[in-house]
């Protein structure tokens, strides 16, 4: 997978620092080409935030859990996705109270919705991957199972349960557009060279990780979970 760059350690690294700036460039284009189109439909801050935003901030780790199941290294983006996972939760609201000039604020949407249905989403996927284990089982030593589609679809329906709540929020605010100085053309544009940029490097950088990995005996999980 390393393609025409050489399998070196030193090579690697420098294309996991690159890839993580053209990762980084590319969710900034996709996050901004969001918001601007959300204030063009006329989404309220919440729905926003919670699905427009988050699906763009997202994608990288969407991208890399599929490139690592083609690529027979699973473990690697499921590591990444709890790693990121848990950083997003515990760190980055920690990291904008303390850097921040101002109080956070939390009102009720966020405490009585988001927050209730992120641990209904968590629950929903411990469950899912306990009825791979018990009911799809591949050895007992240790124990694995496999997911098939008919359990993949679980958190799936549950995800389109909440956008379909978030679609009612839309309906009922009734949020005045934003069309003054909104380029759409230009922004879908944006939004798909951000979602190519981001696709193109992932590969590029698991890639990168795998091989060094495999260089220093480093389990794919861990690999996953801090790189």
């Amino acid at each position: 997978m390393t393609g025409a760059l050489p399998d070196a350690p030193v090579v690697n690294v420098l294309v996991i620092v690159a890839a993580t700036g053209f990762i980084w460039l590319g969710s900034g284009w996709l996050e901004e080409a969001a918001e601007a189109l959300s204030g063009y439909y006329g989404l309220p801050a919440v729905v926003q935030g919670s699905v427009v935003v988050a699906v763009g901030s997202s994608f990288p780790e969407l991208v890399s859990v599929l490139v690592t199941a083609l690529t027979g290294v699973f473990d690697m983006g499921v590591g990444a996705l709890v790693g990121s996972a848990i950083f997003n939760v515990l760190v980055i609201p920690a990291a904008s109270g303390l850097s921040g000039d101002s109080d956070l604020e939390a009102n009720r949407a966020i405490v009585y919705k988001e927050a209730q249905f992120y641990m209904l989403a968590v629950s929903a996927l411990v469950v899912t991957f306990a009825l791979a284990v018990i009911y799809f089982p591949v050895s007992t030593d240790p124990i694995v199972g496999t997911m098939p589609r008919s359990l993949a679809v679980i958190p799936l329906g549950l995800y389109g349960l909440y956008l379909f709540i978030q679609y009612q929020d839309v309906d009922d605010a009734g949020i005045e557009r934003v069309r003054d100085g909104v380029d759409v053309p230009r922004e879908w544009g944006k939004l798909a060279a951000g979602l190519g940029l981001i696709v193109v490097t992932v590969e590029r950088l698991v890639a990168s990780v795998e091989s060094l990995g495999a260089t220093f005996g480093i389990p794919e999980f861990l690999a996953g979970v801090t790189v």
